[in-house]
């Protein structure tokens, strides 16, 4: 493949993934998938639900290879829309709205 072609190639998707953030409008201000648990804390306040599903730690009291943190909040519902956060070791990697 061209030289050329590699970079409209590499600039397309990157476009696509920029483009991909899932964002959700609070009191505050606007949060984006990235934001800590401290910054949409700040923005949203305390979620409606919590859940956490700490990391697997094996019976030598080791954290297991590739083993997480996820958490899960809801928002709501507001108008009938329920907003679902999910945090992977502290970082915000998913939104999700839904009617109810």
């Amino acid at each position: 493949m061209p030289a050329r072609n590699v970079a409209v190639f590499i600039i397309a998707l990157v476009t696509a993934s920029a483009s991909q953030a899932a964002t959700m409008r609070c009191d505050h201000g606007i949060i984006a998938t990235g934001a800590s648990i401290a910054e949409v804390l700040e923005t949203c306040g305390e979620p409606d639900t919590r859940e956490r599903t700490p990391q697997y730690i094996d019976p030598d009291g080791y954290q297991a290879e590739g083993s997480v943190n996820i958490e899960q909040w809801s928002y709501g519902p507001t108008n009938v829309m329920v907003r679902s956060l999910r945090f992977i070791d502290g970082r915000l990697v998913e939104i999700d709205s839904t009617r109810r």
